[in-house]
Parts: structure tokens; sequence; C-alpha cells
């Protein structure tokens, strides 16, 4: 029953498929690339998005990668996966290679995978009578979807363990890049490169409650313009319906400039349930408003 729980909340998140000393705000890095001004709705915005999305299970795009990928690369060393389009095959590392597969069949959809997925997938297990390890490392990874494109490159390490009353899962990402392309309306472009990344999401059940921990480091790229960030949250949520619909009971979301720790955004649960934003620049509030939680 619990590993099937597991196994559901991940499967779940590919179906709804997302320091210290002072600084200059206006500095350019080496590659002459403008920073993101905190005094700007806009930084607010792209920089809180970057965050949020990467703080809880709903719209995730590292628990999204992890799924997808580990359920082909189990289904193709089982013999049991083909490309509609496209082609795949082991290598003598046994990592698998795609290029541009297509219209292949996945757990819990009742219709063919509509994107394209291309790149080299490495899955080792450390499975204990603890726990389940199991570290993803993944090359050229290209997702491309009809509203999106998701390329990831480097390694993620999922570990999920229970007790009597308590799930928890855990995926630690470290030197390794994301990027992600909008098609659709502004077809906007990000690009991470994530440092010391960690979720954990504990699930008591008993209670049907649900607490998510996330820290890390973003070296962000929005559309040419850059940010540097040290994040931390923490998210509860009464029950799974909650979490899914990210509506959750309250949360607390701390980010910081990496280069300059009076930059800094707060995000935290209002009294009815929306999330409240307060931006600072240089240590002055200059930005605050109110936002549903679905809108990040």
């Amino acid at each position: 029953m619990k590993n099937k729980f597991l196994t559901t909340i991940l499967y779940i998140s590919l179906a709804l498929l997302t320091a210290c000393g002072d600084g200059d705000d206006n500095q350019t890095d080496f590659n002459g690339k403008q920073k993101l001004d905190y005094k700007k709705v806009e930084t607010t915005e792209i920089i809180s998005k970057s965050v949020v999305n990467l703080s809880h299970i709903s719209n995730n795009s590292i628990l999204y990668i992890t799924g997808l990928t580990q359920s082909i690369y189990e289904r193709v060393t089982n013999l049991d996966f083909s490309c509609g389009t496209g082609t795949v095959k082991i290598n003598s590392d046994n990592s698998i290679t795609l290029n541009n597969c297509k219209n292949f069949n996945y757990p819990f959809q009742d219709t063919p995978f509509s994107g394209t997925v291309s790149g080299t997938i490495q899955s080792i297990s450390n499975n204990t009578t603890a726990s389940l390890k199991n570290e993803l490392k993944l090359s050229n990874i290209n997702i491309d979807l009809s509203e999106k494109s998701i390329i990831f490159n480097g390694k993620i390490i999922q570990t999920s363990s229970s007790t009597y009353d308590l799930i928890k899962q855990t995926y630690e990402v470290d030197q390794s890049t994301l990027e992600l392309v909008e098609k659709l309306d502004n077809k906007n472009h990000y690009l991470y490169n994530l440092k010391n990344y960690q979720f954990i999401s504990n699930y008591y059940l008993s209670s049907s409650h649900i607490e998510d921990f996330t820290k890390g480091e973003i070296d962000g790229e929005f559309n040419g313009n850059i940010f540097s960030v040290n994040f931390a949250s923490i998210l509860n949520f009464s029950t799974l319906k909650d979490l899914l619909d990210l509506k959750p009971s309250s949360a607390n979301v701390e980010i910081t400039d990496l280069y300059n720790q009076r930059n800094a955004i707060s995000i935290n649960q209002a009294t009815n349930g929306t999330a409240l934003v307060s931006t600072y620049a240089d240590g002055k509030l200059v930005q605050t408003f109110s936002q549903d939680w679905n809108e990040f």
C-alpha cells in the first residue's frame, strides 16, 4: 500500500505537468548580461515563480523529469518499451539513449505520450530494507511538449522511505542545469544552474497531512537577464487534494540575493489563503501584494 502511494505521488506529478556582502543591483556579470532589478515588479514575479515551482510537487520540473525518465529507463531495460516514432537503444554501460522518441505508453495514462524525448539516461539503484535510493544521471535530456520544452543535464538522487505513519521522499540535485522554454504566449526562456537543491516531502498516513521542505541555490537567467539567489521554503497541506490544488494551510518562502542579502523576497500565507509577497531592495520594502498560489 505504501509503495503504491509512492508510485502514485510520482506519477501524479507527471500528469500535472513546472549569502553575504553588498552589491550593485544594476551590475552585469562577466558575460555582460543585466542583473534583474529588485525594485521592479517583474523581478519579483520572475524569481518567485522560479522558486515556488521548485518548492512543491504539483508543477515541479525536477519531479516531472525524474518520474518520466525513470519510468522510461525501467521499461526499456525490462524490454517493455518501444517508440511510436524515433529510436531507443541500450548502451554497453546499461544506460539508454533516446532519439526523438514519441508516441510511447507510460503508466496512469490512457493515451500515448504526445511529446518527444531525446537524450541519455543512466539509473543506479541502491535499496536497503529501510529505504529505496535511486541515482539518475541524465545527459542532454530534451522533453519537447506542445506548450514547452524541458532540457536537463546533471544528476538527480531520489530517496524514499516509510515507517508505520510516515512516507518520506527526498530529491537532491547539485551542479545541474535546467532549461525551460515556453512555446505559448510570451515564449519565455528560463535557464537555471541548480546547486545544493533538496526537496523533502513528508506524508503522514494517520492525518493525511503533508509538509514540503525545499532549499537550494539558483544561478538563473530569464530572457537574457540574470539573477542568483539562495532560497528555503516550508509548505504545509492538510490533504493530498490541497497539495495537488496548491492550497497550503501554511507557507513560508524566503529568497535572498546571493550577492546582496539586502535584496530579498518573502512569501507567506495570507489570512484569506492567498500568497502574500513582499520584496526588499537594499533593505527597503519596495512592494507588497497578494496573489493566488496557482498564479506562480
